[in-house]
Order: structure tokens, then C-alpha cells, then sequence
């Protein structure tokens, strides 16, 4: 039996394949930093100094106190409980308003897909909005499909848009099941997981060994930065390069994370995630949202497809497309 971490891994890597894209450029962004190993946890401290942006460097003092409020699932060596931190994640982001961005760069052989989100989501994850880009580069062509997202506790509404068409959707958001096209190569898709980004963070934490590198002062609040170079047995990952920085109710204010796979197709995965504001966000109703359809009611026991690009209808929903 596949464990959970590999299987995790190893969707990630292969969803891809026939159905993602890149435009050929590749967003980057350049961590330099001089991690401290935390061996010994007494009193002493040490000052470190690490460069988070080109244009930004940040110099903060390490207390490695023993009394040390650490997030939950890390101890003095590292992760202890990968689950326990995701769930503090989920949690902490749940009971606070936010602001992200994400950005990814997914390769499988000679296919590929760039994808960068924004979005901003008020407390208790309704309502939110998130508009997203995605470029695919496939065998038979390159493709280009953004979409924004609409949602509050009941409905979801989303705007696809193309080169020659702009589609509109409603869905119940109790369905669970929205078809946004930019989430498609990704191993969890479902909008809670997606504005948290709590799939990645579990995706990092169970593909590497991650140690505690060092704990930081950054902008009055307290983080652990945590480094991870090599990946878990189980992952059948090489070129494993992976930061997270916490806090200590367990919220991921960052997350990057690099790795590559051999198999038939070369796999290659770059997921970064930031959290840009917390606690002080508001949403606002875009117009478009009012010329939805509301979605019609679908028989309990029967299932439908979930809606792909070429389509105009799908799961309970009422489609309105008008040209771009």
C-alpha cells in the first residue's frame, strides 16, 4: 500500500500530465538565508541575518530558549507531527481574515503549467475572492485560462476567462466540487483547501525531513523557520529544496518548495505561497457576480461530470457566456 505522504507526492507530479502548461517563463523568487541549527535549547542567543527578497534583508535575534513557544507539531529538532501543524494552519487561518499569493511551475516531460493566485478571504473563509492565470504548454499547443472566484457560505461563482470567451458559473458551494481549470494539476482542489493552502503545506511537511533552522522576530512576531534538503523515503524525490516560516499558532506565513522526480516522464514541481496580510482584510462583491444564474437543483442521487473547459454547463449550475 502507497503511505499517504507518497501518494501525496506523487500526485502532485503526475496530474499534470496531459493537461498542463507554461508560457516558458518561470517566476522566481530568491530566498538567501544563513540558517542557524538549534542543538542546544538554553538560554543563549544568537543574531541572525537573512536576505527574504533582493530588496529586502531582515536582521533578527534567535532566542533559543528552552521556555521557547514553538508551533504546534515542531519541537527543538524540527516537525514532530506534520498533521497537527497542518490542522493548526487550517485552523489559525480559519479564525482570522487573510490576504495570499501562490505561485507554481509544474513540469511533466515536455508538458508543463504555470500558475500564479491571488486572493483575499475574510474570517471564517466566506467570503472570498480569487483570481488566478494559468498557462499551459502542451503537446499540441500553448493555452492561456484565468478565472475569478467568487464565494460566501452558500454559493461559489466563477468568471473563465479565455481568449475569445468569457464564461460564467454558479455553484452550490456545499457541492464541494468547483471547476476552476488552474487548480486542475493540483493534488487537492477543493476551494477550502485552495485559499488555505493547506494541501501544500501538508504536500511540503510529508515530502521532506524538515529541521528547525531558527526562530526569527519579524515585523513584532515570533516564527520558526524551518529548512528541509532532503526528502522522506517513502517521497522518491531528488533536488528537494523546501522553507517554511511559522508562527506560533501554527499559520505558514511562507512556503517554498522545489523538487524533481524520475520515471517515465521528469517531473519537476516549484511551489511558492506567502501570506501578505492577516487579520485586516475586507471582500468586497464584484459586480459580475450579480449576473450569475442561480444553479438549478440537482436530483440527490444523481451525479454529474465535472465540467471541463470546452464545456458551457455542468454540476447544478447554469452557464452564461458571452463573448470577450
Amino acid at each position: 500500500m502507497v503511505s499517504r505522504r507518497a501518494a501525496l507526492v506523487v500526485a502532485a507530479m503526475i496530474l499534470l500530465a496531459g493537461c498542463a502548461g507554461s508560457d516558458g517563463t518561470t517566476p522566481t523568487t530568491t530566498t538567501a538565508e544563513t540558517p542557524t541549527t538549534v542543538e542546544d535549547r538554553t538560554t543563549t542567543e544568537t543574531t541572525a541575518t537573512s536576505v527574504t527578497s533582493p530588496n529586502e534583508t531582515t536582521t533578527t535575534t534567535m532566542n533559543a530558549s528552552a521556555n521557547e513557544s514553538l508551533p504546534p507539531g515542531v519541537n527543538a529538532s524540527g516537525v514532530e507531527d506534520p498533521s497537527v501543524l497542518v490542522e493548526a494552519h487550517r485552523s489559525g487561518l480559519n479564525n482570522s481574515s487573510f490576504a495570499f499569493e501562490f505561485r507554481s511551475n509544474v513540469t511533466v516531460g515536455e508538458t508543463s503549467q504555470w500558475t500564479r493566485q491571488r486572493g483575499t478571504v475574510e474570517t471564517g473563509r466566506s467570503p472570498l475572492v480569487v483570481h488566478s492565470d494559468s498557462v499551459r504548454n502542451l503537446t499540441e499547443g500553448t493555452t492561456r485560462v484565468a478565472t475569478d472566484l467568487w464565494a460566501n457560505d452558500t454559493s461559489v461563482v466563477v468568471q473563465y476567462r479565455r481568449e475569445d470567451r468569457t464564461e460564467l458559473r454558479r455553484y452550490n458551494r456545499s457541492g464541494g466540487n468547483v471547476a476552476d481549470e488552474t487548480w486542475a494539476h493540483l493534488p487537492r482542489a477543493d476551494l477550502d483547501s485552495q485559499v488555505t493552502q493547506a494541501w501544500l503545506v501538508e504536500l511540503a511537511l510529508t515530502a521532506g525531513k524538515f529541521d528547525l533552522a531558527r526562530v526569527d522576530d519579524r515585523d513584532g512576531q515570533r516564527v520558526a523557520v524551518l529548512r528541509a534538503t532532503e526528502a522522506v523515503d517513502s517521497a522518491n524525490l531528488t533536488d528537494l529544496n523546501a522553507t517554511v516560516v511559522v508562527d506560533a499558532e501554527g499559520r505558514v506565513h511562507s512556503l517554498s518548495l522545489t523538487a524533481a522526480s524520475e520515471g517515465n516522464d521528469e517531473s519537476r514541481i516549484h511551489y511558492e505561497f506567502e501570506l501578505t496580510e492577516v487579520g485586516t482584510v475586507t471582500v468586497e462583491r464584484p459586480t459580475w457576480v450579480g449576473a450569475a444564474t442561480p444553479p438549478t437543483e440537482t436530483p440527490e442521487n444523481e451525479t454529474t461530470p465535472t465540467p471541463t473547459g470546452d464545456e458551457t454547463t455542468s454540476e447544478s449550475e447554469v452557464t452564461t457566456t458571452t463573448a470577450s
